[in-house]
């Protein structure tokens, strides 16, 4: 019998999340998308307290749509859902504080920008996503490795260092350097693909 947490026999994270009685995978969920959120928030002009208020009511109102969130209905993925909601959220904070006034009348289009969802801040926002995806696989991978390889991995692939200056510095082989980099990126990739996959719908 497969185990729940066989690749093949598990369920898509959202479809987990839509079960009130999943606290796992409500943790995991906030852990990728609550950055992802507040970040968005924030480079609107937003500051930090105001961006974690919304950011928390942006939480709020997932949680209380997501069990009747549909993809057919709706007519966009999942995160193209978030991000409207987002969006719309941030709008009417900057809207109910009378900001937006403020803000056209400087020339700031910071806020139409907000409220077209045809531009490319759904693009931005779909690009963070994957950033956050990948620093989440990572920080959850990196204890599961030696340090020295995880350095290994990191500072010829991540900060694009040279294998030979990598190997110099660590004081290690080449080929451990290629080893570490090829062992680590096939599991960080096989994380970060399976989390893409979980919540494209």
């Amino acid at each position: 019998m497969n185990s729940k947490s066989d690749p093949d026999t598990r369920v898509s994270l959202i479809v987990r999340v839509r079960d009130s009685g999943d606290d796992d995978a409500w943790a995991e969920f906030v852990q990728i998308y609550q950055p992802l959120v507040q970040r968005f928030i924030q480079r609107h002009g937003l500051q930090y307290a105001d961006a974690a208020e919304v950011t928390q009511e942006v939480l709020s109102r997932v949680a209380k749509s997501i069990g009747s969130w549909d993809e057919a209905r709706e007519n966009s993925s999942f995160r193209g859902w978030l991000y409207r909601i987002t969006r719309n959220l941030t709008f009417d904070f900057l809207r109910t504080k009378k900001i937006e006034a403020t803000r056209i009348a400087k020339g700031d289009s910071g806020l139409s920008q907000i409220a077209d969802p045809s531009d490319s801040e759904s693009q931005a926002f779909q690009v963070a996503y994957e950033k956050q995806v990948f620093s989440w696989a990572a920080d959850k991978l990196k204890h599961s490795f030696k340090p020295v390889n995880w350095q290994a991995f990191w500072m010829s692939t991540v900060e694009g260092l040279p294998i030979e200056e990598v190997a110099r510095r660590l004081n290690i082989e080449c080929g451990t350097v290629y080893v570490a980099r090829s062992r680590i990126m096939a599991r960080l990739s096989k994380l970060i693909q399976r989390k893409l996959d979980e919540t494209q719908n």
